[in-house]
């Protein structure tokens, strides 16, 4: 139980980083119940996504940061163009089972 407790927080700790979260303190049990529940759900969605990719997830985001986003301003609207997805990366959405980026997107 103690070994699982610290990959639940490993799993958090990997998660407030990749979100760029600030520490987080509690003064309720209603938020300490919180904090264990996104703990376990992140834990849960990184062992998930490790067995649907068959990698580690540090690998599945060194893959997928790559993925970057340019901000066009075209006849005054703003237009979003990703670069090009290379093979490992179409490989790990396949194996996930979610769709590329689209490759141009504007705002509604």
């Amino acid at each position: 139980a103690y070994k699982e407790l610290k990959d639940v927080e490993r799993a958090f700790h990997q998660l407030k980083n990749l979100l760029d979260l600030r520490p987080v303190y509690h003064s309720t049990d209603k938020g300490v119940r919180g904090h264990v529940f996104v703990c376990i759900l992140a834990l849960l969605l990184i062992r998930l996504m490790e067995k649907k990719a068959g990698t580690t997830f540090g690998k599945i985001m060194e893959e997928l940061e790559q993925v970057k986003v340019n901000v066009l301003e075209v006849e005054d609207e703003e237009v979003y163009q990703r670069n090009r997805i290379n093979g490992s990366q179409e490989e790990i959405f396949e194996a996930l089972d979610v769709k590329e980026p689209p490759k141009f997107l504007t705002k509604l």
